[in-house]
């Protein structure tokens, strides 16, 4: 979900200007073409200009960041990156009425009275409440009480979108709530001691977010309640990591086995506890085990590969268990493998992958019960492409691109671009001793009339250019062999 929907007008501008500079390669923008775009006047647009400067000026710290016209009506950035942006992107929210009053209705309505909040917040009262009188109708239009995976429990669903909204807008750049870091940090010890292992900052980043939603929305009376699908099995483990949190909890609230149930599965779902504990857990989700026996069994009628008798079904169950799983529980909306561009990369690369995934993720769109996103489609794609590459070796893909390599100056100079060839070992590349009819690419430093395939002549050790244009060659060849070797199948 994208929450820049709760931007102020103005601030939401500048937020669209800035993004748009961080997608263009060289950073600049044409100042007509972007104030068409964005239907404001000449006027209106260098107001725009002078409150996004004053912003970065206020987020930069040792790199200035600012905007210029150095050519006349060409803006350019400088110093801008993704970091920048989300640094900005903060401030815009946090000076925002709309996550004011959201803040205000999902962690201490039932807490303050909204006169005690607004005073707390030196904000105006008639703001507030417009802001607050307008809140549901906005959140819903977004889709923010939309059960995002197969749970359909109300406080289930809020508590995983707003932990998408912190998680997503603070990541990396500050700690929400901050003060409750002394007590969260003594959580996350507590929930580190009954971890296999050490956590990662990322994993810790993650946790970190999480705890501080679900306590807040405990302290202001919001309770998960017993209607949860998943139910752990209580180890000594996890009795001793309850207890301890207890312990640090005890002055502000009784922890319930319902709340530590929801805790220890996100734990879980998450990939905290070990893959052990997750497929217990998943046995209980009925939906998990018939999406990976779907996918596997699309792999089977697509006809990807040679032969699926040396497969490593385990590593690739394995991997598609852990995918569904927490698609269907705590699924975490990606911020990251979300750009819809880079997958015909990736359908270009894994031609054969691609028809297998793509088919999959239609079914998948076709059922109501899933509601999946653009985001959630192509994370998903990619999280698919990733577990059949890691799964499937090259010599089994029927999409396989066989390179000769065969240089006049012997085995050092023929093994040294054999082992520089490692680096395309992901486009399904299968190295020929010698010229064979299944090669397709000739890699010599000679031209011979005696080769009828695609000769490649380095006649001095490869640029990167001729890389580049041999990684061209690949896509060309494996392109044209998709119509053979899958005639019933669209390859676009």
């Amino acid at each position: 979900m994208d929450y820049t929907f709760l931007l102020s007008k103005n601030d939401y501008i500048c937020f669209d200007i800035l993004s748009r500079f961080t997608q263009q390669a060289d950073q600049t923008l044409n100042k007509e073409e972007l104030a068409q775009s964005l239907s404001l006047t000449n006027y209106q647009l260098n107001k725009y200009f002078e409150a996004i400067n004053a912003d970065l000026a206020f987020v930069s710290e040792d790199t200035p960041c600012y905007l210029d016209e150095p050519n006349k009506g060409m803006w350019q950035a400088f110093g801008l990156n993704s970091y920048v942006l989300q640094k900005i992107t903060l401030v815009y929210l946090n000076r925002a009425p709309l996550f004011t009053a959201l803040e205000y209705q999902f962690f201490y309505n039932n807490l303050y009275s909204k006169k005690e909040y607004v005073s707390a917040n030196y904000m105006s009262s008639s703001v507030f409440y417009r802001s607050l009188d307008s809140l549901e109708a906005i959140l819903k239009k977004h889709g923010f009480f939309q059960a995002s995976s197969l749970y359909a429990g109300e406080e289930f669903t809020v508590r995983l979108h707003l932990f998408q909204l912190y998680y997503t807008l603070y990541n990396g750049v500050s700690e929400p709530f901050e003060p409750l870091n002394p007590l969260i940090k003594d959580m996350i010890a507590a929930v580190q001691a009954g971890l296999p292992d050490d956590l990662n900052p990322t994993q810790e980043t993650k946790l970190s977010t999480f705890l501080r939603v679900w306590l807040l929305r405990m302290l202001d009376s919001n309770l998960i309640g017993d209607d949860q699908q998943l139910k752990i099995t209580p180890t000594k483990s996890s009795q001793a990591m309850m207890q301890q949190l207890q312990k640090l909890l005890a002055d502000q609230l009784l922890l319930t086995d319902d709340e530590f149930n929801y805790l220890y599965s996100f734990l879980i779902a998450q990939g905290y506890l070990g893959f052990d504990k997750m497929r217990e857990l998943a046995a209980n989700i009925p939906a998990v085990d018939e999406l990976t026996k779907q996918f596997l069994a699309e792999m089977k009628s697509t006809n990807v590969l040679l032969t699926t008798d040396l497969v490593d079904d385990s590593q690739l169950e394995n991997s598609l268990l852990s995918i569904h799983f927490q698609f269907t529980t705590f699924y975490i909306e990606p911020t990251t493998f979300i750009d819809p561009d880079q997958v015909q990369f990736f359908a270009e690369l894994y031609p054969a992958f691609d028809m297998a995934v793509s088919h999959n993720i239609t079914k998948l769109q076709r059922r109501e019960d899933l509601h999946l996103t653009q985001k959630m489609a192509v994370n998903l794609y990619f999280s698919y492409m990733f577990a059949l590459i890691n799964a499937i070796p090259p010599e089994l893909m029927r999409d396989q691109v066989h390179i000769c390599v065969d240089f006049s100056q012997g085995n050092l100079y023929t093994n040294y671009v054999i082992q520089s060839l490692s680096a395309f070992n992901h486009a399904h590349i299968i190295i020929d001793s010698h010229l064979t009819n299944d090669t397709d690419i000739y890699i010599s430093d000679f031209h011979s009339k005696k080769v009828s395939q695609k000769q490649v002549i380095w006649q001095d050790p490869p640029t990167p250019v001729d890389w580049s244009n041999l990684a061209d060659l690949i896509l060309d060849t494996k392109r044209n062999k998709l119509p053979d070797l899958f005639p019933n199948q669209d390859t676009k």
